[in-house]
């Protein structure tokens, strides 16, 4: 159930029970009411007060980004676990995105029109499409090969499009990922900012978590995973531009 959903089903569960007799009562403070009514009168209020609040943190993301990932291959729809398990998690915060909000699919859109049609990046577009978003709700990164990548060059697709926009202020990202992983693309971000290829007051991450498999947790944990992660962060300079910020790295033919 979305929050919009949710706030709406709390809203109308707190104005029933606020509508029932015995709660018809004026110039009166809780600690008089009989402890049944004073139970009924904190449960409505509690109701209300969930249904603000989700109300509240409703469109506070100006982007999702889906990275593709691994896991098992599903021949029927075509798409590795973790692609589907993100996007299917991504499409549950929705309600979250900004009215300009949109999906950026991040990874490697492939060469030529056969390579991309079986590439996980356009199963993710077209698992959106299929799901009834626009392409006007869907940005594809279509360059990046790991995390590292999928952080620097997804934000600096971002940033390109908020500059042509002309929008101002920090932007809201969620990253649809297991915990874990996630992780990874927050200590990536720090070494970014560090390093000068994002500006501090640019982006707020925002996790949006998937359910992480004993499988995910053995793998962000054996040695090599955390050597090559530690080795990725040393090196991330190689992606600073000569103005500045994050450039491109070519592509080994």
């Amino acid at each position: 159930m979305n929050r919009r959903v949710l706030s709406s089903v709390f809203l109308f569960l707190a104005l029933i029970a606020f509508g029932l007799p015995h709660l018809r009562f004026t110039g009166a403070v809780i600690s008089e009411i009989p402890s049944s009514q004073n139970t009924l009168f904190i449960v409505a209020l509690a109701f209300f007060i969930a249904s603000v609040f989700l109300f509240l943190t409703r469109k506070s993301l100006d982007t999702i980004i889906i990275p593709t990932g691994g896991g098992e291959f599903d021949p029927e729809t075509r798409m590795w676990s973790q692609d589907k398990e993100r996007t299917e998690r991504a499409i549950s915060e929705e309600d979250k995105l900004k009215d300009s909000g949109y999906f950026m699919i991040s990874g490697y859109l492939g060469r030529g029109t056969e390579e991309r049609l079986k590439g996980q990046s356009y199963r993710i577009y077209k698992y959106l499409r299929d799901s009834e978003f626009f392409p006007k709700n869907i940005r594809i990164e279509g360059k990046s090969h790991d995390t590292e990548q999928n952080l620097l060059y997804s934000l600096k697709k971002i940033k390109e499009m908020k500059e042509k926009e002309g929008k101002k202020g920090p932007l809201d990202v969620g990253i649809s990922t297991y915990h874990h992983h996630f992780g990874r693309f927050k200590d990536f971000y720090k070494k970014a900012i560090e390093k000068g290829l994002i500006e501090k007051n640019d982006f707020r991450l925002h996790k949006i978590p998937t359910k992480e498999t004993e499988e995910e947790r053995k793998y962000e944990d054996s040695l090599l995973r955390r050597i090559m992660h530690e080795y990725k962060l040393r090196r991330i300079g190689k992606y600073k531009a000569k103005g500045g910020g994050i450039k491109y790295v070519k592509e080994k033919k």
